[in-house]
């Protein structure tokens, strides 16, 4: 606690929470979700300048393709729209860009923690947890709704393939699927 709040936050940063230094499109990068089980878990984010944790705002998050991962370099996530273009649609949304290790089963379960994290320690509405997932982000995001379905109120994949359990994915009550298959 005590750490700088992003901008559109009044209150300070958990002490999980290492927030950037550079913005890039309106969104910090490089902030990093310090999880015990899952190590460093570093994204790019976006909180509405109305943002003050006194009402609770949707979640959108957003998993990139191959270029966006981490070892890509700091902010390469950055080059793709979909998170940028996510804060045009709701003014009352926070939107985080992931640089995450894969598009595996590792990545998934780094997805999975920092959303749980962002449920449990921001204002979120529940019923507004939104999920994306670009090319190699989609194989990541696909394998998160086989896992966690419950956690998103729809997930959108694009230009990607479904490495997921589909069955667990058509079990939930919970999730919607939205597919654009370009690739």
């Amino acid at each position: 606690m005590g750490k700088e709040a992003p901008v559109g936050m009044t209150s300070s940063v958990p002490s999980e929470i290492t927030v950037g230094t550079e913005t890039q499109r309106g969104f910090i990068n490089d902030n990093v979700y310090h999880s015990a089980e899952y190590g460093e878990i570093h994204y790019s984010s976006y909180f509405p300048g109305s943002y003050d944790g006194t009402k609770p705002y949707a979640l959108f998050i957003t998993l990139p393709g191959y270029e966006g991962l981490y070892f890509q370099g700091v902010g390469a996530n950055m080059v793709e729209d979909f998170g940028v273009e996510a804060i045009k649609y709701n003014s009352e949304m926070i939107v985080l860009s992931t640089q995450l290790s894969d598009w595996g089963e590792t990545s998934a379960n780094q997805a999975i923690a920092l959303t749980d994290y962002f449920i449990n320690h921001y204002n979120i509405d529940k019923s507004k947890v939104y999920l994306h997932g670009y090319s190699g982000g989609g194989e990541t995001g696909s394998l998160v709704m086989g896992m966690r379905p419950e956690l998103y109120t729809a997930f959108l994949l694009t230009s990607s393939q479904w490495d997921g359990d589909l069955e667990v994915l058509s079990k939930s009550k919970n999730a919607r699927l939205f597919s654009d298959r370009r690739k």
